[in-house]
């Protein structure tokens, strides 16, 4: 079954939240963005109707990649075209095919660029960014519940950085209430000026489209950062905050491999990379807001420092949660099984065994994935997770306190038998902070600098 054209059918702006209607040729999906705490009606009174229609644009726009995951030839956005800026389509080709070269590799397709963006009868704008009405320095800095977001959150709180929490939900990760309840855990753990949720609910990813009518077709990709990037916005605009930050590490911005038939790097952590928070950062400054600034926090250091980082605070463990299959852990998917040997590797065991109460290196299951973390199979897991030598020196370490199991046996044997791996400029390549490689702005940098 082939897709000829998706369609943006209908954006209204309600009181607390977007309602986005797709059509993707016979079919229809919904897409609503609740604020907790943002009132669009006095949005647009302390801006303008203008603005609040341009922002709600482009994250209708942005929210509608995923239905390229259907391999559309036609992006029919004729309902939004004229609050959206003439270089915006240059910027969704470019999220395109930076996250979606897993999609394409896992498709084996090579031909397809993406859809034909149409707008008929319609003209695109000029870009005119405008200024936020306030001057607040407060970083509105993102928590999904993780290890990073909590190390990011304790050094802007021990640097004396005022912040504010942003949350999300997404229906694809279950129920809402859910897991907010489990972010808002870990929270509990820092003391941010103000906490932000919005709650996504998304009836393209709910609905068994794919099973029944494109069984070929190996799943639905989301461009998850990028377009919660602009799903930001209306809360910075209602508070003034002028810095969003992430929690992106350095490991993100290495793929999991060059795929010749396409002459590319697929990565498919692509969307938290340094290029794409650069692309980002710089339309969003020079189209919406001029006064904005995103960054990722954690870009100067590599996941294994980052575990480092997070093992000053033990007490953090029992709530923090990075499993995209179930939350809090599956403890049967790539993520689970990269954290765990993470945390195994930088924290006293124990209390690690607390949490999973199992060993995941002798579990069967895990053991393909075990060694793609290794760089024994084609490819590392599709998953965010760090570089095979950070694999490797976390796999080192655990053996160094002890640890056993089927995992270690295959390290100890295929891996630590090559006496040729220098091991001690693995560590000092991902155990030191990179200082320019970044785009943290300079007075919080110099702040932070210390805590990284």
């Amino acid at each position: 079954m082939k897709i000829e054209t998706i369609i943006i059918n209908q954006l209204t702006i309600h009181e607390h939240h977007l309602d986005i209607i797709y059509g993707v040729d016979n079919f229809n999906f919904s897409t609503k963005v609740f604020y907790h705490d943002v009132s669009f009606s006095l949005l647009t009174t302390k801006y303008s109707e203008t603005v609040i229609n341009q922002i709600a644009a482009y994250i209708a726009f942005f929210e509608g990649m995923k239905l390229c995951s259907l391999f559309p030839k036609y992006y029919d956005i004729s309902i939004i075209a004229e609050h959206l800026s003439d270089s915006a389509l240059e910027l969704f080709a470019n999220i395109y095919q930076g996250v979606f070269a897993q999609h394409w590799y896992e498709n084996n397709v090579t031909e397809y660029i993406g859809p034909e963006i149409v707008y008929p009868g319609v003209s695109l704008r000029a870009s005119n960014p405008i200024y936020l009405a306030q001057d607040n320095s407060t970083v509105l800095a993102g928590c999904g519940g993780g290890k990073d977001s909590i190390v990011a959150l304790k050094m802007l709180e021990e640097a004396n950085l005022p912040f504010a929490s942003i949350q999300y939900s997404h229906s694809i990760y279950g129920k809402a209430d859910f897991q907010h309840n489990l972010i808002s855990e870990v929270l509990e753990y820092v003391n941010p000026v103000k906490k932000h949720q919005i709650s996504i609910y998304d009836d393209f990813i709910d609905y068994p489209l794919l099973g029944l009518y494109f069984p070929k077709n190996s799943g639905i990709t989301v461009p998850e950062t990028p377009v919660s990037i602009f799903e930001c916005l209306p809360i910075m605009l209602n508070e003034g905050y002028r810095y969003l930050s992430l929690a992106h590490e350095k490991s993100a911005n290495r793929g999991n491999f060059f795929w010749e038939k396409l002459g590319k790097e697929v990565n498919h952590q692509w969307g938290k990379s340094h290029e794409a928070e650069k692309l980002l950062n710089d339309f969003i400054q020079n189209n919406i807001l001029a006064n904005f600034t995103y960054f990722s926090i954690l870009q100067p250091i590599y996941d294994f420092r980052i575990f480092k980082n997070l093992s000053q605070y033990p007490e953090v463990l029992p709530k923090i949660h990075s499993c995209n299959i179930k939350k809090p852990w599956c403890k049967k998917c790539p993520k689970c099984a990269y954290v765990w040997l993470g945390l195994m590797a930088a924290f006293e065991p124990q209390s690690v065994n607390v949490v999973f109460e199992k060993n995941l290196f002798d579990d069967e299951d895990l053991i393909p994935i075990f060694r793609q973390m290794l760089g024994l199979a084609k490819h590392t897991p599709f998953e965010c997770i760090g570089e095979v030598d950070e694999s490797r020196l976390a796999m080192k370490k655990c053996l160094e306190k002890g640890l056993s199991g089927k995992a270690l046996n295959i390290f100890k044997q295929e891996i630590l038998s090559d006496h040729s791996i220098n091991w001690q400029e693995i560590e000092q390549k991902y155990d030191r902070v990179y200082i320019t490689e970044h785009a943290i702005p300079d007075w919080i940098f110099s702040k932070i600098k210390e805590q990284l």
